[in-house]
């Protein structure tokens, strides 16, 4: 039995256990910790990844990724550097993940890859007032127009589209600019015909630019593959990874994927 002490002045031992009792009654209680908890590496790309004026890490692919590993009873917390810098990480286990990585043969010796969850394709953007000019051709056919094409260094925009950037006889013709932003503005200032971009983020900068008016979606489009989630091998189970694939089916058949991509294609 446990001894109670009471000095002088103090309510009877019995009052003392009740009020103790009723207080840790009205305690909230606390919260089951999360199966696992992972780290996510993100670098700015909006809107797939960005910083919220409140500190806050937003985007679409923040979203998806988060919203598997609810599914997966998993709670993410975030890590911002440089690509380079957070692939040293997936291969050290200082980063549990990485979102929107391609499967390659190198990579799968360090990480391994969640069920493809986003298809990444690139869409030709043009001048509004050249559409009806523009309509029912293809990219190769705009190109042996003199269609004066803008690309953006380093991006991978598939094989169709890597062996029109192979071809001298269209080499004049390419625009290749450091940043994406930069072909807004040549677009507009006419130094080219039109550019390829991902369509979350052309609708997001023509939003954001105010060139709803001026600059519109073609027709044509190019696929440039898949993406997944990157895990590290060293740090991350196989039992978690199959959990955050089951999440990924779950979120598609109850119809939340879908509200997702809708949410940043608007």
């Amino acid at each position: 039995m446990a001894l109670i002490l009471v000095s002088c002045g103090d309510k009877p031992p019995e009052q003392k256990t009740e009020t103790t009792q009723k207080a840790a009654e009205s305690k909230p209680a606390k919260k089951a910790k999360p199966a696992c908890e992972l780290t996510m590496g993100w670098d700015p790309w909006e809107p797939y990844q960005y910083l919220t004026p409140d500190d806050h890490v937003r985007g679409l692919e923040i979203d998806l990724i988060t919203s598997m590993a609810k599914q997966a009873g998993c709670s993410i917390k975030f890590v911002q550097n440089d690509w380079m810098n957070l692939l040293k990480g997936i291969k050290t286990g200082s980063i549990d993940l990485l979102g929107g990585a391609s499967k390659t043969p190198a990579r799968e010796e360090f990480a391994t890859f969640s069920d493809a969850y986003r298809n990444e394709s690139f869409v030709l953007y043009i001048r509004t007032d050249k559409a009806a000019e523009y309509a029912d051709k293809t990219l190769v056919q705009l190109l042996d127009n003199k269609f004066r094409l803008g690309v953006t260094e380093d991006y991978i925009y598939g094989d169709d589209v890597a062996d029109i950037q192979d071809d001298q006889k269209y080499a004049s013709q390419l625009v290749t600019v450091p940043i994406t932003e930069v072909n807004y503005y040549n677009l507009i200032q006419n130094q080219i015909d039109g550019f390829l971009e991902d369509p979350f983020v052309a609708c997001y900068t023509i939003k954001r630019k105010g060139l709803s008016s001026q600059i519109s979606a073609s027709s044509i489009e190019v696929n440039s593959g898949n993406v997944s989630i990157m895990f590290s091998k060293v740090s991350v189970k196989a039992e978690t990874i199959a959990a955050f694939n089951k999440g990924l089916a779950t979120l598609k058949a109850n119809g939340e994927y879908q509200k997702i991509l809708d949410k940043y294609s608007h």
